[in-house]
């Protein structure tokens, strides 16, 4: 464990020794605001309710969590220094997994950083008659209007859907040198069953289960809706399993050329 942590505080601080930090995250929140603010009109659709701003935070993080990854392996090719690390005393599992734990809690950075629209939407929707003899922090749990449950529920899925994505791009980074083929292929492999399941009313019957089962807006969906499903939970474990045995793979592969 305490490689994992010495090398996620190495790629942390790689992180914000470059400007990446500093661009991915304000971006990620100017551009959840941004679209919640204009498309769904947030603060005036007189519904206290946090899914519009739930369903733009997973669009972009499927868009800007393989830039924050693109770098973790294929910098390490490109520049050679992927050979220091594998002569070091660390196990290919810990080192993909401090990079991985790296980006993730990047990304979850991100996320928290829209924590600020729950509060306002909860501050804003006390009516104006409750007594203001009431605590103000009790006011807004208990008669703003807004299910903490479904708040809960829905950082609960961001949390899973960027560690998941975080996952997939820490497995297509450590198959190539290029930094750009590692953004665009976490891209596609992200995006692709992201919009699966906007398209489930086109699917052919039989293959609806199918479909919805693959698709990473549907099991984020039924998260970020308040209810907790161990399916859900499984699937993006799954994923996340699934790209971290691709790096480590590619790395013991790497070994053995």
């Amino acid at each position: 464990m305490r490689n994992v942590l010495a090398i996620a505080r190495r790629e942390l601080g790689a992180y914000f020794d470059s400007p990446l930090a500093y661009v991915i995250v304000p971006i990620y929140v100017v551009l959840v605001g941004g679209f919640a603010l204009w498309f769904d009109d947030l603060f005036n659709a007189n519904v206290v309710s946090m899914r519009g701003v739930f369903f733009w935070s997973s669009l972009f993080l499927v868009l800007l969590v393989p830039a924050i990854t693109m770098r973790l392996f294929a910098e390490e090719y490109r520049t050679g220094s992927i050979e220091i690390l594998t002569t070091l005393p660390i196990r290919d599992e810990e080192l993909v997994a401090g990079k991985f734990l790296a980006a993730t809690v990047l990304v979850w950075v991100g996320v928290l950083c829209t924590l600020t629209y729950p509060i306002t939407l909860a501050a804003l929707g006390v009516p104006e008659s409750v007594a203001s003899t009431t605590p103000w922090l009790l006011r807004m749990v208990n008669e703003s209007g807004l299910d903490f449950g479904e708040v809960i529920g829905g950082y609960g899925a961001l949390f899973l859907l960027g560690a998941a994505i975080a996952a997939i791009g820490t497995g297509v980074s450590s198959l190539t040198q290029s930094q750009i083929v590692a953004f665009l292929g976490t891209l596609l492999l992200a995006l692709f069953p992201f919009v699966v399941g906007f398209m489930l009313d086109r699917v052919p019957g039989g293959w609806v289960p199918i479909a919805q089962y693959l698709s990473l807006s549907f099991h984020f969906d039924n998260l970020a809706r308040g209810v907790l499903d161990s399916r859900d939970v499984v699937y993006f474990g799954s994923l996340a399993g699934l790209g971290l045995h691709t790096a480590v793979h590619a790395l013991e592969r790497r070994r053995l050329a």
